[in-house]
This record gives C-alpha cells, structure tokens and sequence, in this order.
C-alpha cells in the first residue's frame, strides 16, 4: 500500500524490485520466461538464462538437449544493446514496408536462413525486452512514446506468421545482391570463384530443391549436363507482391479493388520476366564461357570425325565389294543380252518382212477395188454421191483386212451387179466391218479401262465434233495427248450441264469415231465439211485435174498454187488450196 511518505521519497516512479535467485518465486519466474521464449524448463538449477539473453553463473555449459534445436544459433542472434536500440527509435512507425524485418527482430545474419521456430524465438525475446509495459514496469521512461514497438509487431507479422508472407519479402530482400557479372569479367581463370557464388545465391528462389553444383574443372560430363539441364529450365517461387504500389484492400468497392489488383498483377509480371532474363543470360554466359563445355564439345568433333572416317572407310569397301559384284553381273548381263538381242532383231526381220508383205498385199488389193470402182465410175452419175461413194471407199480400204478386200473385190467382178447392187454390198461390207469394230472397242474399253456404259453413249453432237478437231490438233505423240484433248473438249463446249470428259472416255469416244460407230448428225457433218456448199463442189474432171497437177508441180515450187490453179479450168488459187486442205483432212481421218 502507497503512504504519503512513499510518495514524497520516490513520486510515482515505480521502484524496480530486487529477486534473490532462490526460492519458489524466482523459479517460477524463469520457468515462465524459458516458457515465453520457447526453450527448455528442464531443471533450472543447470541452465539459467535470463529474458536479457545471458546466462547465469550456474552453468557456463549450454547442452542442445536442454534449451532445443533453436538455440544452438543463439550465437548468430544479434546483439541487443544501446546501438539497437537506437536503431529501433529510429525507425519510422508509420513506414514499417521500407524497414529490414530481420533487422528488427535481431536476425540479420541468418536472414532467409533462419527457421520459423528461431524466428519466433527472436521475437519473444523483444517482446520480453522492449514491450512498453515491460519498459515501464522497469522504470524505463519512453521519450519517443510507444509506436516504436510497432516495427517489431510488423517485422513478425510479415515473416513469422506466415511462410507466403515471409516470402513475399525474401523476394525483395533489402540485402539480396541482383548483380550479374559481364561476359567481359569472366575469364578461365575466375569462371568457378566468380560464378559458382551466384548460382548457390540464385538457388535460394528455386521450386525445386536440392539445386546441383556448378561443380570445377574435373566434374563429369553427366554432372555439367544435369547442371544445366536444370538451370534452362529453372522456375522460381520469387513474387514481387510486396512491392505493389496499391493496397487493394484500401479499395473502396469491388470493382476499384478489383482494378487495384489488376494494376497490381501486371507490375508482378513485369519484374518476373526481368527476373527471368537476369537468370537466363547468366545461365547463357556461364554456358559459353565453361571451359568443360567447350572440351566437350571438342571431344564430340572428334568422335564425331573418327565415326565419319569409320563410315566413310567402310563405305569405300562395300562400294568396291558391289563394284566388283555389279561388274561380274554385267558381263553376265551384257552376253545374255547381246545373245537376246540377236534373237529379237532377227525376230523383228521375220516381222518386218510379214508386214511389208501384209501392206504390199493389201495396196494391191487397195488400188484393184479403186481401179474396180473407177471402172464402173462408182455406180453413180451424180457428182455429189460420187463424192460420198469415194470417201466410203476409202473407209472400207481403211477398214477392211487383206482377205476382206480381196473378197470383194472377187464379188464385184465376177458378179453382174446393178448399181444399187453393188453399193448395197459395198454398204453391207462397211457395215459388218462397223459393228464387229463397236463391238472390239466397246468390249476393250469396258475390260481395259473399266469404262461405264453411259460414257459412251453421253456425248453430244458439239462434243463429237470437238473431239474430231482436238485429235487433228494433237496428233500421236503430243506429250499427254489424251488429257490434252480431255481438257479441250470441256473448255470449248457450250453446254457445260454435262459431266466433264475423261481421259478414259476421250480415248474410247476416239477409237468408236474411227470406226465410224459414232457419228455425228447431218448438221454437225456440215460443220465438219463432209458435205460441202454448192461453191465448193467439184466435179470428177476438176478433181482428176487438181491430182495431175498436184504431181506435176513440187512443193518446192514458190509458184506451185498459181501454175495449179492455170491448170485447173474455172477454178481460182484460193479455191485449189481450200480444196487440196479439205482432201488432206479427209486422208487424215481416214488415218486415225
């Protein structure tokens, strides 16, 4: 109880109490502080620390078993003393996020090393120091007032609590050396003193842990290519969220704290990626200055070489193994061809000689039918059918066999025929010979070419047409002949309703044009100039004079068509040429 003389001798200064280190109080009193501060209550007769960090006369000897596993680093706290107490004065209350929390909290040697049970320990030891009640109660008078207290607060919230938070500020660590040395100052003889360091600093921010060495100049091949292997592809845990400029929480909506983050965020990835890049042109110039890197790749030039000489040497062998087998194969090949070859050419002969004998027998017979017919000035008196008649003539030359020809002409000759008779045989003959020609070719297309039956009978009158002029256009050895004369038919047609033609179908239409199974109309065979207007007519003694004159006067003669056209009365130069073309195109088709 407080006296009137007690307050006159000391005032309200409370009057700091004395305890003897005996007795149940002051053990209970230092079970509670080793409680506070996390260690060990074990006897307290043996290891007596007190809330000021020193120990008792006791026991000078700390055992780990007695105090834990924390206070075996008790050595690398900081030294609490006037120079820190100063510090913490100093401090700014109201700028705790600028401030060292390791610094603070008496950690700064062990920094991002230190566990969260020493980080703890350190702050319980403050508290019990520096809390304002326990200044106070010690008589302390606190002339800067208690904010200072504050910084200790904050410096445990942000790296005591929480393992995110505390990252959040090793990220940013205040002492953390971003520096990386240039190309320039890295050379063989400093490469592992100058940048092993920094690779064992980086590794701290990795994701995943352990992180290999960079290892010196004996490491193996294995061990550089895990090395960086790992680095290349190295990702990092470090965020900048502290350093966000603004408190989303200070927002005062939704949506303002929503665009708060935003702004946030997008700063994060900035630092990020520039984090990335510092690391990765470290890793880049490490690489190129690694003198093991370059023995290796020095090493794999030379395997490399030897297995290509190796290749190359037992290439050169097998090529004079197959040179040698491919020669003994081609004199072997060369005999028995030369012995094939001597057949086939005698072969050839025999067939040579059989079909000049086949074409002269059957120009005998060609020119004994058109002597036959001339002789009987083909069984018409008018020169238009006359005109027909000799090209149905030479139809039938053209189709008909040797023994056919020969045939008929015994059945016009030896028979008295009228003239209705004979063209009727004649008729019957080329009609014969038409069908069983359909027939071959229909029989051939749909065997060969696997052609449907509807390709043959769809083609117009205007189609027929264009395929006669696209095959005197491109005649036998055009290069792709056939897909040439396909693509002219469906180009030029007018009616373009129908399926385009294909090169299949062009080669049937052909061979049934040839053998006059398909035909086109009376009026696509005026375009085609089988009958011809009346200027263009010529009688059997016009057309007999053209010849005569055609072999009298060479090709070589540059006045041919006007001694020709002297030599065939009533008619012009212009009108000889027209002619002699028109003639020339019906031999042509005749041909095909």
């Amino acid at each position: 109880m407080t006296t009137g003389l007690s307050l006159a001798i000391y005032g309200f200064k409370p009057v700091p109490r004395n305890f003897e280190a005996a007795g149940i109080f002051w053990e209970t009193r230092v079970v509670r502080d080793r409680l506070t501060l996390g260690l060990c209550t074990l006897p307290v007769c043996r290891v007596i620390p007190d809330c000021f960090g020193k120990r008792s006369n006791s026991d000078s000897t700390l055992q780990k078993d007695d105090v834990g596993t924390s206070e075996a680093r008790l050595d690398a706290f900081d030294t609490d003393d006037e120079r820190y107490e100063k510090y913490l004065y100093n401090l700014d209350p109201n700028d705790t996020k600028n401030q060292d929390h390791y610094k603070v909290l008496g950690i700064k040697k062990l920094r991002y090393k230190a566990t969260m049970e020493e980080i703890r320990l350190a702050y319980r030891q403050k508290v019990l120091k520096h809390h304002p009640d326990k200044k106070k109660h010690k008589g302390i008078v606190l002339t800067s007032g208690e904010d200072y207290f504050t910084c200790i607060t904050k410096a445990y919230e942000q790296i005591g609590v929480s393992e995110t938070k505390r990252r959040a500020f090793d990220s940013i660590d205040p002492k953390y050396n971003d520096d990386v040395p240039t190309e320039k100052s890295i050379n063989a003889d400093n490469f592992f003193t100058a940048l092993a360091p920094i690779f064992e600093l980086n590794s701290r921010f990795s994701t995943i842990q352990p992180v290999p060495l960079l290892g010196d100049l004996e490491s193996s091949r294995a061990d550089v290519d895990d090395f960086y292997a790992f680095w290349f592809s190295w990702t990092s845990w470090r965020e900048y969220s502290y350093l966000d400029e603004q408190d989303k929480e200070k927002g005062e909506d939704r949506w303002e704290r929503r665009e708060m983050e935003k702004a946030n965020k997008v700063e994060r990835e900035r630092r990020r990626k520039e984090e990335m890049k510092r690391i990765s042109n470290l890793v880049h110039m490490a690489h190129n200055k690694d003198l093991r890197i370059q023995k290796f790749k020095k090493e794999d030039l030379e395997a490399k070489e030897k297995a290509k000489e190796e290749k190359a040497k037992l290439r050169r062998e097998r090529q004079e193994a197959e040179e040698q087998e491919k020669k003994r194969i081609k004199d072997e090949a060369d005999r028995i061809k030369q012995a094939e070859e001597q057949k086939e050419k005698e072969a050839r002969e025999e067939q040579k000689r059989q079909r000049e004998a086949l074409k002269s027998a059957k120009r005998e017979q060609t020119k004994r039918l058109e002597a036959l017919c001339e002789k009987f000035n083909y069984w018409v008196d008018d020169d238009k059918e006359k005109l027909l008649e000799m090209e149905r003539i030479g139809r039938l030359n053209f189709l008909l066999e040797t023994d056919e020809l020969s045939k008929l002409c015994d059945e016009l000759e030896n028979l008295k025929l009228t003239n209705e008779a004979a063209r009727e045989l004649l008729t019957e003959h080329e009609n014969v010979k038409n069908k069983a020609k359909m027939e071959m070719a229909n029989k051939a297309s749909n065997k060969e070419n696997n052609v449907k039956e509807n390709d043959v009978v769809l083609w117009s009158n205007e189609e027929i047409l264009l395929v006669t002029k696209a095959a005197n256009l491109y005649p036998a050895g055009t290069i792709d002949r056939w897909i040439v004369i396909a693509d002219y038919v469906n180009e030029h047609r007018k009616d373009k309703s129908n399926p385009k033609k294909t090169e299949k179908q062009v080669i049937v239409q052909t061979k049934l044009i040839q053998t006059g199974a398909a035909k086109p109309t009376a009026s696509a065979q005026n375009k085609l100039g089988t009958q011809l207007p009346d200027e263009d007519k010529w009688s059997a003694s016009e057309q007999k004079a053209l010849e005569e004159a055609l072999r009298k006067h060479p090709a070589s003669d540059p006045e041919r068509w006007d001694k020709i056209a002297a030599d065939v009365p009533g008619r012009t130069k212009k009108a000889c040429i027209k002619r002699f073309k028109y003639l020339a195109e019906l031999v042509k088709n005749q041909k095909k």
